[in-house]
């Protein structure tokens, strides 16, 4: 009898080895991710006002698979400004706020990225010869999306350019300028750029 149970005893500690061992030789299932800060700045086409706006200096900060090139992160910018002549000849300014409003996703492959996000755009300031009206309750109705893509090679570990393409949705509580702004500025077609430097 004691020499089945040693045999049993023997048999199993050889299991419990063999399977220690495979444990170790397994690769890891999980995969690795790392984080990268991105010093971030560019400009916005805004069409129907026929003027830049200004992006930035702000920053872009990723959580990337290392494995897929999948990624998720934040864009965060300053309040900015643009200047441009109201129909030809009205000198004018607006103070603007983009917020990231839903999650930012992409994908790092052969040397491109590809993003897609989701904004909150705020007006908070309009203005003529320099002189300000804030508009603390004026923004979009909806979240703008937003996708990017590369414009040449895009390195994960310093960076690159993204460029884009959207349209605004209607503003809403901009006072009495609310149908003027969304006369001017609604469906059309505007263009953003960003260049991304990866922090030290």
């Amino acid at each position: 009898m004691r020499g089945k149970i040693g045999k049993v005893l023997g048999s199993a500690m050889g299991v419990v080895a063999l399977s220690g061992t495979l444990a170790v030789l397994a690769p890891v299932s999980e995969a690795a991710t790392t984080k990268i800060a991105y010093g971030t700045e560019g400009s916005t086409r805004l069409t129907g006002l026929g003027a830049d706006l200004p992006l930035g200096p702000g920053q872009t900060d990723i959580d990337i698979d290392l494995q897929s090139g999948g990624f998720t992160g934040v864009i965060t910018l300053p309040e900015t400004r643009t200047d441009f002549n109201l129909f030809g000849f009205l000198s004018t300014h607006a103070k603007v706020k983009v917020t990231q409003a839903g999650p930012l996703s992409g994908t790092f492959r052969n040397n491109a990225v590809t993003a897609s996000g989701q904004f909150d755009v705020q007006i908070t300031e309009v203005g003529h010869f320099n002189i300000g009206i804030p508009l603390p309750n004026c923004k979009t109705t909806a979240s703008v999306r937003i996708d990017l893509t590369s414009s040449g090679t895009f390195n994960p570990s310093t960076g690159g350019t993204v460029t884009g393409k959207y349209q605004l949705p209607p503003f809403a509580d901009c006072m009495f300028d609310t149908e003027i702004i969304n006369a001017l500025v609604v469906g059309k077609e505007n263009t953003i750029e960003m260049s991304l430097s990866a922090k030290k």
